[in-house]
Parts: structure tokens; sequence; C-alpha cells
């Protein structure tokens, strides 16, 4: 495991002290993580916790403006959802090895908008169509749109979208990054305002790397049952080692 890995457990353990040379080591041994899975010795120490829940919230206040006359203000609006009444997933072991991909159901809307359109210019110009006195413009609006549909029935029925997210029994796999669970302290949702087609990015409160955000903007997944997958993992983190962590 890397340093980053450790120090998610270090940071809020009990048994850490700072070290000149080496930074943040164990008080135990004296010396940095070496720990492969979960540390044997980990105290969790709640107070530290707090104070990274807390500055968590502070910067979503800061930057999200989430409170007073700044969120009237604000393009964007920062929520914590509460537990689903109906989750989808039932259990911790449903969220592993899950595949996130581009949501063909807006290339499905766009390609029946525009089947409606081709439709609807094919009938205020049928009798140009008929008698062959089509103008140039309508008839290169009809190509272009022929073109358009075949393009989107591709990508809707046939293309293989590249995975942007996917989760394991360790974390996140996100755009090229990794989160671990159990470097995540407390979550939410940003909405922005005017958005149609944009559910929401996940915001995610670290110990290591402060906020982090996860963006679902076309991906076949609604930001609730995203949450839902974090609640779930993060929910009985330490128990492995012992300790019962707070449900953020």
């Amino acid at each position: 495991m890397n340093r980053e890995y450790h120090l998610s457990f270090c940071k809020i353990c009990n048994n850490r002290k700072n070290n000149l040379s080496k930074g943040l080591v164990c008080s135990l041994t004296n010396d940095v993580a070496d720990f492969t899975e979960s540390c044997l010795t980990f105290e969790l120490d709640s107070s530290e916790l707090q104070k990274f829940k807390k500055r968590f919230e502070d910067e979503v206040n800061d930057k999200y403006a989430t409170n007073g006359f700044e969120k009237i203000l604000s393009e964007s609006s920062f929520t914590k959802p509460s537990k689903s009444r109906n989750p989808k997933y039932k259990s911790i072991e449903k969220t592993h090895n899950l595949k996130f991909k581009n949501n063909v159901a807006y290339d499905k809307a766009i390609l029946i908008f525009m089947i409606f359109t081709l439709i609807y210019i094919f009938f205020v110009n049928y009798n140009d169509i008929k008698n062959s006195t089509l103008e140039n413009g309508v008839l290169a609006g009809f190509g272009v749109l022929g073109v358009l549909i075949c393009v989107f029935f591709y990508r809707a029925y046939f293309m293989n979208f590249k995975t942007k997210i996917s989760t394991t029994k360790k974390g996140i796999e996100y755009y090229g990054k990794h989160l671990n669970w159990n470097n995540i302290v407390d979550y939410g949702i940003v909405r922005t305002e005017g958005g149609r087609f944009n559910p929401g990015i996940i915001i995610v409160g670290t110990i290591t790397k402060g906020i982090v955000e996860i963006d679902l903007t076309t991906l076949n997944i609604i930001p609730e049952d995203f949450i839902d997958i974090i609640r779930l993992n993060t929910k009985t983190l330490y128990e492995t080692v012992g300790n019962n962590l707070e449900n953020p």
C-alpha cells in the first residue's frame, strides 16, 4: 500500500506522532506505517475525525456558498441526501465491481427529437418534395439531419463507451484516479442551476486529498445511488480493525 493509504489511517489514529525526519509515524514503532490492508493497532481518534468533517463543511460552505445570502446568488447548491428509502444497492457486496459509462438515454432522447424534427420538416415541405421544387437549403437540412440521426443511432445502440468510473472492494476508480473508501469522511451533491442534463457532481471530503469532485454529468448513474454506494462502503469501515466509525 502507498503512503497516502497509510496516512488515511494514521492521521486519525491516537497512536500518531510527528517525526522531524520521517513525518507522521506510529508512536508504538517510531516508524512510518507498513501494514497492507489494515492496521491491527489502529485506535480511532474521534475528535480528530470530527476536525476533518468540520474542515470539509467549512470548505464546502466557502466554495459552494451553502449558507446565508450567498446561497441565493450562487449558481450551484450543495445537499447532503438522507438515506434512500428504497436503495438500489442492498448490500456492500453489490456495490463492488460496478462500471459506469456514458448514459445513452441522452443520445436516445436526442435521436427521438431529431426523428420527429425530420418528420415535421417532411410534412411541412411535402408539396415541394412531391413536385421536386424543394429549396437547396431545406434539402441540405434533410441531409444534415439524416447524418446526425445515423450518428446518434450508432451511439445509442452500438457504440461501446469507455468506463469512466468503477468501484472495487478498496475504493473508487474515477477518470484515471483512485480514492480509497477509508479516506472518505463526508460527502454530498452539488447541482448546477439550470443544468437540465446535469444530475450533479459528487463532493467527497477526504483525509489526505481535501475535497474531491466526482463528475456524474453524463454517466448512467444518479447521484443519490452513488451516494448510497459511498454510504455502504464507509458505514462499517473500521470494524475490521476493532473500531466503530460513525456513519458520515
